[in-house]
């Protein structure tokens, strides 16, 4: 990928790109309607205090970061997506959701031991529901680090000639003709084996696949021509 030099990490091998990741942003509205306080309704002042409070911590704790990779598409069918590495991925959600495709960035993204880590001593000292706070705030964390790694690479990749497909991710579903497929999850061994060597920020859990740092995700984006 033609990215300037301040995208890649020092001593990244070749292929492999770790852009740099803006802090994440967690506004406390969003963090109560994810709760289920509806917008306008009314909110106890403590309980948006908490919120305000958990919104900021999570910021403060987040260190957001991916490591990327772009491998050519060798075939896409009903069947499954083929990589030129030989790695191969299953399920027909790949064929609708790649057409045009040439090859795909995949990454691997987290916010960090330190955002488990805080969420795990507020549980810990029994503050139950600043501990939930934490794990809303912090999906809605990776919400927003994804969404600054994607603006970059659509960027990049704009200035290429290409666009991005749709995100796709290990275990999560997709409506294809109608029908919701899904991409397994045990894929994620064969996604992260394509990193293998390479510094992460994230790892699988040994023998299944979790993640951790808990707040981690996997996924890929195809990139097809832009015209």
């Amino acid at each position: 990928m033609n990215a300037p030099a301040s995208a890649t990490k020092p001593g990244c091998p070749d292929g492999f790109e770790a852009p740099a990741l803006p802090g994440i942003e967690i506004p406390a509205e969003r963090l109560l309607r994810v709760m289920g306080y509806r917008q306008g309704a009314p909110v106890r002042a403590q309980v948006r205090d908490m919120a305000e409070a958990m919104a900021a911590l999570a910021m403060s704790a987040a260190r957001p970061a991916v490591c990327c990779r772009r491998v050519p598409i060798s075939g896409c069918t009903e069947q499954g997506l083929h990589l030129s590495t030989g790695t191969r991925f299953r399920g027909p959600t790949f064929a609708s959701g790649l057409a045009g495709c040439g090859e795909v960035a995949i990454f691997i993204l987290s916010l960090g031991s330190r955002f488990d880590g805080t969420q795990k001593n507020l549980a810990a000292a029994g503050k139950t529901l600043e501990a939930y706070m934490m794990e809303v705030a912090g999906w809605l964390g990776i919400e927003s680090a994804t969404g600054h790694f994607r603006g970059r690479l659509a960027a990049r990749a704009l200035g290429e000639g290409l666009a991005l497909s749709r995100r796709m991710g290990p275990g999560y579903s997709s409506r294809v003709e109608g029908r919701k497929v899904e991409w397994p999850l045990e894929d994620q061994q064969a996604l992260f084996s394509l990193f293998e060597g390479v510094e992460l920020p994230a790892r699988l859990l040994d023998g299944g696949y979790a993640m951790t740092p808990k707040m981690s995700r996997t996924g890929l984006y195809g990139l097809r021509p832009a015209h």
